[in-house]
């Protein structure tokens, strides 16, 4: 294309352009900007800002303007979402409704950049699969991740306790293995069947046993475990509390939006697939809207 060409191309273009603002044809703005950028190898959010040579001012004002547009079809097509006019999404008018993403008007997409967002819909999807457990499921891990140092104590606690017990029976089966044994009757035997007059023959002494030592019971062990048992249960019993209020909010405001979505469509996938194809839905709905006028 020489530069003759290249020029009447442009003027061509921004005639059309300025033709299409001022019929306020959201359908041609879009397919012209979609054209520009990848005619030009462009992201779609950098179109606007070369078309309208870079002014701001000009750039806000037909951002704003095809927001209206877009956020008018997104209330009929996705009711239970409440878009304001810096394009940041509320998923419901319910107490403790959460930010679900941030419009993109170029891209006719939502964005969702925050951790809290992204996680919105993968929650919904686990909802989905049990809801009956869901919050019961949650609040088992929640219990099980509080209690670890609990459990840990627990069985430490019941090591010492074996150790002692153990220790402490072979200290009495020692003791007792040890004792000296009491001599047997022939004494009397040899007196009753008449041989009292020989001399009894006696008994070496024995010498007193001294039991072996032994390795001590640490009772201080003992009971420096149970008092650190003792106090990491209250603390974790304080914050299973404190967090499982917490999660059940979550869990009914999960099952909110999930009742929302479902008035709706007939699966979380369904919603998650229309999510995905704004952009194409709703420019086919102002092709079938502009043909309507047309017709």
């Amino acid at each position: 294309m020489n530069i003759k060409k290249c020029l009447d191309y442009q003027k061509q273009f921004f005639t059309d352009f300025a033709q299409a603002w001022q019929k306020r044809s959201d359908l041609d703005l879009y397919q012209m900007i979609d054209t520009t950028a990848k005619s030009l190898r462009l992201e779609v959010s950098e179109v606007p800002a070369y078309i309208l040579a870079y002014d701001k001012e000009a750039q806000n004002e037909l951002e704003a303007y095809l927001q209206k547009g877009l956020t008018h079809w997104l209330r009929q097509d996705i009711p239970f979402f409440e878009i304001d006019a810096r394009g940041v999404i509320m998923f419901g008018d319910w107490y403790h409704r959460r930010q679900f993403g941030r419009l993109d008007v170029w891209n006719r997409q939502m964005i969702q950049n925050t951790p809290n967002q992204q996680q919105i819909l993968p929650e919904l999807e686990r909802y989905a699969s049990d809801s009956e457990t869901y919050l019961e499921d949650r609040l088992q891990r929640l219990h099980d991740e509080l209690f670890t140092d609990v459990k840990d104590l627990e069985h430490d606690l019941e090591r010492a306790q074996t150790a002692a017990e153990t220790a402490q029976t072979e200290v009495h089966s020692r003791i007792s293995r040890e004792r000296p044994q009491p001599q047997n009757g022939t004494g009397r035997l040899k007196s009753l069947f008449g041989f009292g007059d020989e001399p009894e023959e006696q008994p070496e002494p024995v010498a007193p046993v001294t039991p072996a030592p032994s390795k001590p019971v640490n009772t201080t062990q003992i009971m420096d475990l149970k008092n650190r048992l003792r106090t990491a249960k209250s603390d974790a019993e304080v914050e299973f509390d404190d967090q499982k209020r917490q999660i059940e909010v979550e869990v009914a405001v999960i099952r909110y939006e999930y009742q929302a979505i479902m008035n709706h469509y007939s699966s979380i996938e369904q919603f998650e697939n229309a999510l995905a194809h704004i952009s194409e839905s709703y420019l086919a709905a102002l092709s079938e809207k502009g043909a309507d006028q047309d017709a």
